[in-house]
């Protein structure tokens, strides 16, 4: 090994061993909890009293949380979203889960999910909790990670008890990290007295440390989860301080022989660079280098200036390769110029293609539905006529075929204006509460034909006259109840109309629920964005996810959004926002 490699590489080891030296040193020469018992024990009282304020606060936000007459006055089926809405408020005051059980139907709600029958262990708790009706704190295992589970119960005005608040925050390495930090000791998580995580990366003899443990609040006392402060004990100061000693003798063993090899390396360095000239001609540096080699008796300079030598002549021969490749390269350059400009005209003419067939077919808009309105004016003529039982029924059923064409005729066309950046909105005032009842009544025929029960309401704040676009809110409600009326075999249908917030400002939301089949979590992801059908079910149709999708692209038209929440066997609810002005 040569000189320099062996200075370098002496110079890595005393350094890492003098900076091991100064941070034992620096550690081992002040008192803290992390060397010293009566300091650890002086941090865990404080700690302990930390935690159990912490404890209370968060009580105390449940408590502020579940007086909030939401609980009251919304149906069961609203909670996951108000959990949604406090999701940022929880986190930041503690808490890694928020949850709500339900008591009239049994369902718990934890992380917008709706879980019925599943309880992850909490089902005694709950019990607990409804049978004494008070605040219920807990410390147990939820999903294999222990934790600290609060427990508040919502109750009615008359103080009847109709659900509970859940509270989970996760005893884990951050919140361990954190003792570490306030305490300036390693932590140590117990199980049934035995190692479970530590604070720390490295994981210790545990036989060096004792333990002074962190008391949990009165009313969560656990016999099986422990915290404690991981103090070093005597032998183990006693080790670090020969240790101390003993890197303090390598140490300065090594600077000694590092000295001497740098002497030896700078004075080889020397030599060679006083027999290299940049100014030079590389052969005639190369005939340098030659005699330097030949007249020199140490080893390592010869082999530096062969090695030199050698890249001297690798660099002359790539510089000739070199000038081969670039008069290759400068015809290849030219060649590629010709077949860009080639290249871009065809790709001018691919991307303006689709978009000239999808500004075709949105003009061609009127001349498709204006004859399309005409049948279905004529048809509703001819049903007021006295006809006999067939051919009313056959008459019936003309319309409702020509009425489903031609709100899929518009659905495409909207498609294709939507995609040729075409379609304009038209805002005008409308009465809401109108808007409501006469999309009811246009339905409710379709409705009572597979004896289904059409409702429609909506909530007091609702402004009675509004102004946006009605045209293209009734197409959205449409496409909903349409849908909603079509995959509904049985029960009932509903629109509701409320006022929402989001960022400050009030959006006009509309929501669609049915009693029909529902749909899974992978039947929902891309419903809104996709014509493929991704899964078996039946409501995966062409025309229905062509419905979905027209009433995206036009609800974020009006500045809002839309979404679903369903479940198998349990229904669905479609809902939309829009932006208004009063």
């Amino acid at each position: 090994m040569s000189p320099t490699y062996k200075s370098l590489l002496i110079l890595l080891i005393s350094g890492a061993l003098f900076t091991a030296l100064l941070m034992g040193g620096q550690s081992n020469s002040q008192t803290t909890a992390e060397n010293n018992i009566d300091a650890a024990e002086l941090a865990s009282q404080q700690i302990s009293l930390q935690l159990n304020d912490n404890i209370s606060a968060l009580s105390d936000g449940l408590i502020s949380l579940s007086n909030n007459p939401f609980w009251q006055e919304s149906s069961v089926l609203e909670w996951p979203q108000r959990l949604s809405s406090q999701q940022d408020i929880y986190r930041a005051a503690g808490l890694n889960i928020l949850g709500i059980h339900a008591k009239s139907n049994d369902v718990l709600y934890m992380e917008k999910i709706n879980r019925p029958g599943q309880f992850f262990g909490l089902q005694q708790p709950l019990q607990k909790l409804y049978k004494n009706k008070r605040i219920t704190r807990i410390i147990q295992t939820y999903k294999e990670q222990p934790a600290i589970i609060l427990l508040v119960p919502v109750k009615t005005v008359e103080n009847e008890i109709i659900g509970s608040l859940i509270g989970v925050k996760f005893i884990d390495i951050s919140m361990l990290k954190n003792i570490h930090h306030l305490s300036k000791a390693p932590v140590v998580l117990l199980k049934n007295s035995q190692n479970f995580s530590l604070s720390i990366d490295t994981s210790p003899d545990m036989t060096d440390f004792d333990l002074v443990p962190l008391l949990w609040p009165k009313e969560i006392q656990s016999s099986v989860w422990q915290i404690a402060l991981m103090v070093k004990n005597s032998s183990s100061l006693i080790n670090s301080f020969w240790q101390l000693i003993l890197g303090l003798i390598i140490t300065l063993g090594t600077m000694f022989f590092i000295w001497q090899q740098l002497r030896v390396s700078q004075n080889t360095l020397s030599l060679l660079n006083n027999s290299l000239n940049i100014d030079k001609p590389i052969t005639e540096q190369i005939k340098t280098l030659t005699e330097l080699k030949n007249t020199n008796q140490d080893a390592f300079l010869s082999d530096c200036s062969q090695a030199i030598i050698n890249r001297f002549q690798q660099l002359t021969q790539q510089k000739k390769a070199l000038s081969i490749e670039v008069r290759k390269l400068q015809e290849s350059q030219q060649l590629l110029q010709k077949n860009a400009k080639a290249m871009q005209t065809q790709r001018d003419s691919a991307v303006a293609a689709p978009r000239l067939k999808s500004e075709f077919l949105s003009r061609m808009g009127d001349e498709i539905t204006t004859p399309m309105k005409s049948v279905v004016s004529m048809l509703k003529l001819l049903s007021e006529y006295p006809f006999e039982a067939e051919p009313k029924q056959l008459l019936n059923i003309a319309k409702r075929s020509t009425r489903t064409l031609v709100d899929n005729l518009n659905n495409i066309l909207d498609f294709s204006k939507l995609d040729a950046n075409m379609l304009r909105l038209k805002s005008k005032e409308f009465n809401v509460r109108e808007l409501i009842d006469d999309i009811s009544s246009e339905l409710s025929h379709y409705a009572n034909e597979k004896d289904l029960s059409l409702q429609a309401s909506s909530d007091a704040e609702v402004p009675s006259v509004i102004q946006a676009d009605v045209f293209r809110i009734k197409q959205i409600l449409r496409n909903l109840l349409g849908n909603a009326i079509r995959f509904t075999k049985s029960g009932e249908v509903s629109l509701y109309a409320d006022v929402a917030a989001k960022e400050g400002h009030k959006l006009l939301r509309f929501t669609i629920a049915d009693t029909g089949i529902g749909m899974s979590p992978e039947a929902q992801k891309g419903i809104f964005d996709s014509l493929q059908q991704t899964t078996k079910l039946s409501n995966s149709s062409f025309a229905g996810r062509l419905r979905l999708i027209v009433s995206k692209n036009l609800a974020e038209l009006m500045g809002g959004e839309i979404g679903v929440i369903s479940e198998i066997g349990q229904g669905s609810q479609f809902w939309f926002t829009i932006t208004y002005d009063e």
